[in-house]
């Protein structure tokens, strides 16, 4: 994703400053003379803790504290910070010398530059618009885990929307076996990857598919 793309999905310039510290890693210069994106990742991590804090409180109204407790952790982590941020196309655009892209490094420094943009959005549009951003880009991570009962092809699917990116495309790669025990193979194929899965029908094995692709974005960022 370009940088002008990825301003307009967070309703920024694309030329301003504070975007920019917010893709500046601190080893991209000299220390003291490039501002890197530490500063705005501690106001973009309260800002997220707050705003997902706000969001479950009003979408569980019937959940306790305890619950709610476990909904946000799962949500606030780094792993998701990440997600959303490889849905956003943030690591082409980050500012670096040297980092390693393995994915320990890559998911640290991704989920930190989430948090940091969030913080310009918040600094440039105040948090009516960055709450909406929230909840807009982290409603595809609620999963049954999260209270959710989405399954893993709408997960998908909205996600990629919410990162303005084109539908997944599912592709039938094999059937093997009797026709009425069959298993069929299939690939899912988008912006953010590809990954297969299989299964006793094609329903079956699309959602497969989604659900390996998910769980690949969230452990296992592909290298650029």
């Amino acid at each position: 994703m370009s940088l002008a793309a990825l301003s307009n999905i967070l309703g920024l310039a694309a030329t301003d400053p504070l975007l920019a510290e917010a893709l500046t890693h601190r080893s991209a210069g000299i220390a003291g003379q490039v501002a890197s994106y530490e500063r705005l990742e501690f106001l973009g991590d309260r800002v997220l803790n707050l705003a997902i804090a706000s969001w479950l409180h009003r979408l569980y109204p019937n959940c306790n504290e305890g619950e709610l407790s476990i909904y946000h952790t799962a949500l606030v982590r780094a792993e998701c910070c990440a997600l959303v941020a490889e849905a956003w196309g943030l690591w082409p655009q980050v500012k670096h010398k040297g980092l390693k892209n393995t994915p320990a490094v890559r998911q640290s420094v991704l989920a930190d530059v989430a948090e940091a943009v969030l913080a310009v959005v918040y600094l440039r549009r105040g948090m009516d618009a960055v709450q909406a951003l929230i909840e807009a880009t982290w409603a595809p991570l609620l999963t049954p885990a999260t209270g959710h009962t989405k399954d893993a092809k709408t997960t998908l699917q909205e996600l990629l929307q919410a990162a303005g990116h084109a539908l997944p495309v599912y592709e039938v790669l094999s059937q093997t076996g009797p026709d009425h025990a069959a298993t069929f193979r299939v690939q899912v194929t988008c912006q953010l990857g590809q990954a297969q899965g299989a299964g006793p029908s094609k329903n079956a094995a699309t959602m497969a598919a989604a659900a390996n692709l998910l769980y690949s974005l969230n452990h296992e960022h592909p290298n650029t």
